[in-house]
């Protein structure tokens, strides 16, 4: 049994975001799906759907799929047709998060989210090339048990890039990333799970503490978002702490 008050809906939050883009473009993010800890493939089910309902064409998903995907109670596989069916326009990208390597079980799920159709970014980037413009996906490996690479941020391609967008599991090390990535997604704090009205959080963990959730305003034109997640760990609770998908409309700057 999970408690979730005032509600356990998924909440869509949206924000719009100015870019160098000749069009409009939609950015879905997801975080911290802590699968197999009072979650399970018919809540994976439901996710899939929303997401689905949000007509993305990127799909960024920045760590934490599983709680422990050694203590899980359905084969680990088979979320990766549920995973498949996610669907995007320009791709799919994941960064671990803690928990992905914390159950020492990282090879497995890089292995599952490349089979559901996930580019996973270690210390890379990939990009996507639309008629609109071209975007660059940076992704850094997990802080806690990985192996980060903050320079990692700083490569670019020798072609013009019109947007930039980090991804990365833990936000409270944003300001190693290069200044000029326009929008960093990250998770791993829950919101805090519990949340007090007026207080705020009342837990949050390692690398958690400066950023809690929402969008913050970093520097100059970059944005960091930190999303409140899907699952929980722990504590089987969620107090004025609702999951959420954050929704990114990406606007051309008609001022330029």
């Amino acid at each position: 049994m999970s408690i979730q008050f005032p509600s356990s809906k998924i909440k869509i939050v949206k924000h719009d975001l100015q870019s160098n883009l000749k069009n409009n473009l939609k950015v879905v993010h997801i975080s911290d799906l802590h699968l197999g800890y009072y979650s399970d493939l018919k809540d994976l089910h439901q996710l899939v759907l929303l997401i689905n309902q949000q007509e993305a064409d990127i799909v960024c998903f920045t760590g934490d799929c599983f709680d422990n995907i050694n203590d899980v109670s359905f084969d680990p596989c088979l979320v990766i047709p549920l995973f498949r069916t996610i669907q995007s326009k320009y791709g799919k990208f994941f960064v671990p998060g803690n928990h992905d390597y914390g159950s020492n079980g990282i090879d497995i799920i890089l292995d599952i989210m490349n089979k559901s159709g996930f580019q996973s970014l270690l210390n890379d980037y990939f990009k996507v090339k639309t008629l609109d413009g071209n975007i660059l996906i940076h992704g850094i490996d997990d802080i806690c048990f990985g192996q980060p690479n903050f320079n990692s941020s700083f490569q670019t391609p020798d072609e013009l890039i019109d947007y930039r967008i980090g991804l990365m599991h833990e936000p409270d090390k944003v300001k190693l990333l290069d200044p000029y990535i326009n929008l960093v997604l990250s998770g791993h704090t829950h919101g805090g799970q519990v949340r007090i009205p007026i207080i705020g959080a009342i837990y949050t963990p390692t690398f958690g503490k400066n950023y809690i959730q929402g969008l913050y305003h970093i520097r100059n034109e970059q944005y960091l978002f930190v999303n409140k997640g899907i699952g929980m760990t722990r504590l089987p609770i969620r107090i004025f702490c609702s999951p959420e998908i954050a929704v990114f409309n990406l606007k051309p700057n008609h001022t330029q």
